[in-house]
């Protein structure tokens, strides 16, 4: 940290050498030797200076800092004391008499130093600030503790030490001591707020910390209704998320904020896959809040909480750790509670973007979850026809879109894509979307061309969720484009795949495989009939393929992915955690740029921990 006060103490001023030619060239000379490392040139040439002009402070610093630089504490201190000698009352020239003692490792001797100025006003807390900074500059923190506790216990004012302490006590790891310290700034500076968060929530998650932190806060909460918030941040952070509701409530009740930090609560919760409590919150937020635009969110948040926990155990009996799967899907009986509470907020938010919205999400559900393919078009298609300004109506060209795909019907298909780029409220990820199904019902077609197209649209955006899938399938597009025949049967085996005929998908892939003259297309088709074999649940065949392009005496690119299923078959299917584990780490050692690296690693914590769970219960 700098000493600020050198800078008031000692102001820049007309001095010999900035009147002297001479002397100021001479200065600018040392100042080029201390830069190039030569410190004695540069030394010689100051002292002359200083020897000619004493009382000039430019001289006396440059001078005291070389003497520090090279390690010529016996020199520095003498010209701090034949400075002393003629200003006795300078608390600076003691600080620098105490830093110099201080590197010299005589501690004792430093700290008398520093205290000399202190013993002198002892009811000045500038002095205290001003030697803590000296220590602090020294790296000597519990010193400079010491004087900014004593400071603080001297001023009027002892909020004007709380950040420096609140510092120190984070550097030398003092947690609780740092909490009190910014709690005591809040009672006085409510608007400190943000930064006190800021700070506090940069060292919650060191051990022990957060839970200490519960505690202290809590014996503040009589003290403002800011206590209460960054209790519930607290509570939040810990999975406490019940009783940081509660604190909400009270927050709400006194800041009145509408409701809004309620929602942005209840959002975060729908984040954090935690619905129940998220449904709780949307409903209270609902029935306290008067903003029509927060009311009209938290209905709709409530009706997402139980649309959230309705995927969750859609997806809990399917298999969605496979690439491609058979959706087991659920009846209408198993939905309605969820469709019903997007119904409701369609009959109150008539026509707002929300009641879209929820239009927008049993369509979703009647397609994804129900199955009930033309019911759910019917509702995609009261979206299109009613709601065209609306951010929701690109999202329905696509769906209805997959729904003509799925009944065969390719060229409507692709018309329904084709009007997405002509929508002006659309997102990239509709967009990109598009782009990726478009390439393909071109390729079909035998236009390569405008498939390399809508391709290079989605490569050359910036990383997005199509990128490796439209990198690979670029990859084909360019070395393959010459066996047109073949091009073609590998993109109608990947609709296939999109309309869930894996076994027909499959024996095209392997059809194409076969063919000897098409060995550019032998690993994209091994690789995709080994996820088919996944997909119907013929795991030995799949790992087999897997392990055919693993073991490949040339590695190509998907000799990482090929690992990547082995492992999920091992640990998901053949519940083979140790194998997994194997294929896993093999991941992290051979591919050391895989896509798959990150999942790897948190895969390797995951089943060594229910190994050792095995272990124990065995």
């Amino acid at each position: 940290m700098k000493i600020f006060f050198l800078c008031i103490l000692f102001p820049l001023m007309l001095t010999k050498a900035q009147n002297d030619p001479f002397e100021a060239n001479q200065y600018m000379l040392a100042e080029n030797y201390e830069q190039a490392g030569n410190h004695a040139k540069a030394i010689e040439i100051i002292e002359n200076l200083f020897q000619k002009n004493p009382n000039n402070p430019n001289y006396f610093n440059k001078l005291y800092n070389l003497y520090l630089t090279t390690k010529k504490y016996e020199t520095a201190i003498r010209i701090i004391e034949l400075r002393l000698s003629s200003n006795s009352e300078d608390a600076t020239l003691y600080g620098m008499l105490g830093s110099v003692y201080y590197l010299m490792g005589e501690i004792k001797s430093a700290k008398e130093k520093w205290e000399i100025p202190i013993k002198k006003t002892p009811q000045n807390p500038f002095i205290y600030r001003m030697m803590a900074n000296y220590a602090i500059e020294r790296r000597a923190f519990e010193i400079a503790i010491e004087y900014l506790l004593n400071g603080k216990s001297k001023s009027n004012d002892p909020t004007i030490f709380t950040m420096d302490l609140g510092e120190l006590f984070l550097i030398t790891m003092q947690y609780e001591s740092a909490m009190k310290e910014y709690c005591e700034m809040l009672i006085v500076n409510q608007s400190m707020y943000p930064v006190v968060e800021s700070k506090i929530f940069s060292f919650i998650n060191k051990p022990d910390v957060l839970q200490n932190a519960i505690k202290i806060v809590s014996n503040y909460q009589s003290k403002g209704i800011v206590f209460k918030n960054l209790l519930a941040r607290l509570f939040t952070e810990s999975k406490q998320y019940s009783k940081a509701f509660e604190l909400y409530k009270e927050v709400e009740k006194t800041q009145s904020t509408g409701g809004q930090q309620l929602l942005n609560y209840a959002n975060f919760l729908i984040n954090e896959n935690e619905f129940d409590i998220a449904k709780k919150v949307f409903e209270y937020t609902y029935s306290v809040s008067e903003n029509s635009s927060i009311k009209s969110s938290a209905k709709l948040g409530q009706a997402k909480s139980l649309d959230a926990l309705l995927w969750n155990n859609f997806n809990k009996q399917n298999d969605i750790w496979k690439t491609f799967y058979q959706p087991l899907f659920l009846s209408e009986l198993q939905t309605n509670n969820v469709i019903s509470a997007y119904e409701e907020v369609i009959k109150i938010f008539k026509y707002s973007d929300v009641a879209v919205e929820a239009l927008y999400s049993i369509g979703k559900i009647k397609l994804y979850i129900n199955n009930e393919i033309q019911k759910a078009e019917e509702v995609f298609d009261e979206i299109i026809k009613n709601f065209p300004t609306s951010r929701f109506y690109a999202k329905s060209l696509y769906e209805i879109a997959m729904i003509k795909l799925f009944s065969d019907n390719t060229r409507d298909a692709k018309n329904f894509l084709k009007k997405i780029e002509t929508v002006a409220a659309y997102s990239d990820e509709d967009k990109l979307s598009s782009y990726f199904l478009l390439a393909k019902l071109y390729a079909i077609e035998g236009d390569f061309n405008s498939s390399s197209e809508y391709i290079r649209k989605i490569t050359n955006n910036v990383k997005n969720d199509f990128t490796n899938d439209a990198l690979e399938y670029s990859l084909l597009l360019n070395v393959a484009k010459n066996d047109s025949i073949n091009l073609i049967k590998y993109t109608q085996a990947e609709i296939l795949v999109l309309q869930k005929k894996f076994r027909e998908a499959q024996l095209l892939f392997d059809q194409i495989a076969s063919n000897h003259q098409s060995f550019i297309f032998q690993p994209f088709c091994l690789i995709k009939s080994a996820e088919m074999d996944i997909a119907l649940s013929d795991y030995n065949a799949g790992i087999s393929k897997l392990e055919q392009i693993y073991n490949a005496k040339e590695k190509n690119i998907f000799s990482d992915k090929a690992l990547y299923l082995k492992a999920k078959i091992c640990e998901y299917a053949l519940k083979d955690f140790t194998l997994a584990v194997e294929s896993y780490q093999k991941i992290l050692i051979e591919f050391p740029k895989s896509i798959y690296l990150d999942e790897s690693r948190q895969a390797i914590i995951r089943l060594n921990e229910e190994i050792m769970k095995r272990e124990k219960d065995a």
